[in-house]
């Protein structure tokens, strides 16, 4: 009577581990095997006109004169970003600076990215919904009042020519209260 006992338990063991895993596979979630695609690469065909090598001249309204920046302008090997490497000389007021600016586009929120870092610590990011015919406006998200700047405006950058173009932003100094300008000419080398 023991083995009989005995071999009850055991089927009734089975039968709940055979119920428990039936239960347990129809409430586990299925693991897609489909990949998920890659996101489309950034149409950059309207901004192809900025690869290549540019000196460009920023005129400040409260500086004497301008500063030189040269740029050159590429597609990374992903093709997801437009880089640009720039270098400002020193001036007298400045030390020479080194910066690189991120260009893409991003389909979920249907706007043009360009995160910009450089040394001595600089970042930023702005935005654009793109071309207007030949103009582009860049909005800055992330500005906050600081030290010396209380506002911005947006940079509206026109293309002149596949070889030239001219921005205009201005910024609003927080001791004097005034709006300094800050146009830019920028011509392309190669």
């Amino acid at each position: 009577m023991t083995v009989r006992w005995f071999h009850m338990l055991g089927a009734l063991a089975l039968v709940v581990c055979a119920t428990t895993a039936n239960a347990l596979a129809a409430s586990s979630p299925t693991i897609e095997s489909t990949p998920i695609p890659n996101p489309a690469k950034p149409n950059f065909s309207a901004m192809n006109f900025q690869l290549g090598t540019w000196n460009c001249s920023s005129q400040s309204s409260r500086r004497p004169a301008p500063y030189i920046t040269t740029s050159v302008t590429t597609i990374d090997p992903s093709g997801y970003w437009m880089v640009t490497k720039s270098e400002t000389a020193k001036t007298s007021w400045a030390p020479a600076a080194l910066a690189t600016d991120w260009v893409t586009y991003d389909a979920d929120t249907h706007r043009w990215l360009d995160i910009n870092t450089g040394n001595y610590g600089a970042y930023g990011a702005t935005t654009s919904p793109g071309w207007n015919g030949n103009t582009i406006v860049w909005t800055d998200p992330l500005f906050k009042a600081g030290m010396d700047a209380i506002a911005v405006t947006p940079t509206t950058t026109t293309k002149v020519s596949d070889t030239k173009t001219t921005s205009h932003t201005t910024f609003q100094e927080k001791k004097s209260g005034r709006w300094i300008s800050v146009d830019t000419i920028c011509t392309k080398n190669g």
